[in-house]
């Protein structure tokens, strides 16, 4: 070959360097691979974006969820709180049921002073038996539990009442929607 085909050769070929072995591929073959290459980022790109938008979407979705559960929460204090104050619930009973809600919340609501009348019988009738269990005790156990019941709620009635009204207090813009 002369030598200015040899160097129209060269020009028209480039040379891949994989693992020690040398590869030689011509400018189509290049362009192809290049080609391919853009499309495969491409469509990760697109892959990226989608699943971008859907976790956002998820995350949305959580929040209005979490914010639903709260105001679900806090109509349900409300409505104990009434129920406590209005003597519509007994008061142990709203006093177990409230503590569940706030340990849900758990947003600083034993901190406040008001409140913890309500962790404190939760805490001393926790041991009771409730529905199916309570009927399957005797008369006599019955008895003896009612009796301390009634002793937790003379000895706190005042300050679960007091509690009962802080709930209503701190739940008042709910009970508005």
């Amino acid at each position: 070959m002369p030598k200015t085909s040899r160097c129209v050769l060269d020009i028209s070929h480039r040379s891949i360097h994989a693992k020690g072995v040398i590869i030689i591929v011509s400018q189509t073959w290049a362009m192809a691979l290049l080609c391919l290459a853009i499309v495969i980022v491409g469509v990760l790109l697109l892959i990226i974006l989608r699943m971008s938008r859907e976790l956002r979407r998820r995350r949305q979705r959580q929040l209005q969820e979490k914010a639903q559960a709260e105001y679900q929460c806090l109509s349900n204090l409300n409505v104990i709180g009434r129920a406590m104050q209005e003597g519509q619930m007994d008061l142990v009973e709203g006093c177990l049921r409230a503590r569940v809600i706030i340990d849900i919340l758990d947003a600083g609501w034993w901190q406040d002073d008001q409140l913890t009348v309500i962790e404190l019988v939760s805490d001393s009738t926790a041991h009771l038996h409730t529905h199916q269990a309570r009927s399957t005790l005797t008369a006599r156990d019955r008895m003896q539990e009612d009796q301390h019941r009634l002793q937790i709620i003379s000895q706190h009635e005042e300050d679960i009442l007091k509690a009962a009204r802080q709930l209503i207090s701190r739940t008042h813009h709910v009970a508005m929607h």
